[in-house]
């Protein structure tokens, strides 16, 4: 009897001590716009920690009509930032520097064998503002084909062609700028304005540039 008592002991001990088995971590939760009202159709983004956000191909998981969201497990164990966006409300990556709000912090959430899963609650940070507009040669009126570039104060960006009219989505309480140049010219881009734009703001501003700057 005794041997096989003390088999039966060590063999438990050995399961005790096997490493925990990997993507065995979960992570779930909801997600809510500034006033606390849940989000439908949201995208959650879980970014390992120490992970470069440019090399990432992250895991993301949509929320449902009830704003709850469920990765169905699959992690292993370790420390994750957690993002929300909604493109079609104009709540833009907060993986994309340019579109961040830096105001709104990460969530961050650690997966154990002791922990092995984890409910959270995510808000969305502020809204995109919109600007449209037209390209235009002042002396003809014709519209003129573009290069566009947005550029905040800490040098994050985008750059983008435009023919004549634009619709241009930007990052709301950020003060960024918006240079323009015509395309086919050797020109740098010129700076057109600086500005500052409310959650959700709409503004028209037509660019019109002169045949000399062409």
């Amino acid at each position: 009897m005794k041997p096989f008592l003390v088999l039966i002991v060590a063999t438990t001990t050995l399961l005790a001590q096997a490493p925990a088995k990997p993507g065995s971590g979960e992570i779930r939760g909801t997600v809510t716009d500034q006033n606390g009202s849940p989000v439908s159709s949201a995208t959650v983004y879980a970014v390992p920690q120490g992970t470069v956000l440019d090399d990432a191909t992250p895991r993301s998981a949509k929320t449902d009509d009830t704003g709850r969201f469920d990765f169905h497990g699959g992690f292993d164990f370790g420390s994750y930032n957690l993002y929300s966006r909604k493109g079609a409300d104009g709540y833009l990556s907060p993986l994309d520097a340019f579109y961040a709000d830096a105001e709104d912090p990460r969530v961050e959430v650690t997966l154990s064998r002791k922990h092995p899963s984890s409910a959270v609650k995510l808000k969305l940070g502020k809204q995109a503002a919109v600007i449209s507009g037209k390209v235009f040669d002042v002396d003809s009126g014709s519209p003129l084909k573009a290069y566009v570039g947005l550029m905040d104060d800490e040098g994050n960006g985008h750059s983008m062609v435009v023919d004549g009219d634009y619709n241009l989505v930007v990052p709301s309480n950020k003060n960024f700028k918006l240079m323009v140049t015509v395309i086919g010219t050797r020109r740098p881009l010129v700076p057109v304005s600086s500005l500052r734009l409310e959650p959700g703001q709409r503004i028209y501003m037509d660019i019109p540039i002169s045949a000399a700057e062409k």
